[in-house]
């Protein structure tokens, strides 16, 4: 699929008239988000031809425009540049900010103390600790990823 026909996959009612695709608007749609998002693309390119980032966000692009309350958001760096890593960083900032709950799931402790308010650490498929992050540490969390619980009790 194209990267425009890959934004507007979720809600592609907006874009057919009498059963039929308006490519006009669609790829409007897709020009104003490919300069909102920053996506070094174009409307007609093939989504798999683009960058790992790239490709990233296209998705994200499509997912928040739908201004979603919440968001299940897993290993959003991965793969990606430094650039990238800070640019879906922010966007996902802006979503806390506008009220949406995301539910993070990183193996990243710094992308984790950065972007979370709460930090819960599953270890053998159960919870063993959750904290807001302002109480935790790297120790505290490197201990509880290895089954053992921190000495101090910062775990709520």
């Amino acid at each position: 699929m194209t990267v425009a026909e890959n934004l507007a996959l979720e809600h592609l009612d907006k874009f057919t008239r009498h059963g039929w695709l308006d490519h006009t608007r669609l790829r409007r749609y897709a020009e104003q988000l490919i300069a909102e998002y920053h996506i070094k693309a174009r409307p007609e390119d093939q989504i798999r031809t683009l960058s790992g980032g790239n490709m990233q966000k296209v998705i994200l692009a499509r997912v928040l425009e739908q201004r979603p309350k919440v968001l299940v958001v897993s290993q959003p760096r991965r793969g990606l540049d430094i650039r990238a890593t800070k640019y879906i960083h922010s966007k996902l900032l802006e979503q806390r900010q506008r009220g949406a709950a995301i539910l993070l799931i990183s193996e990243d402790l710094d992308e984790l103390l950065k972007l979370a308010d709460r930090i819960a650490v599953i270890y053998n498929g159960r919870i063993v600790g959750a904290m807001p992050t302002e109480q935790a540490t790297l120790e505290g969390l490197g201990l509880l990823m290895a089954g053992l619980q921190p000495e101090t009790e910062t775990i709520a």
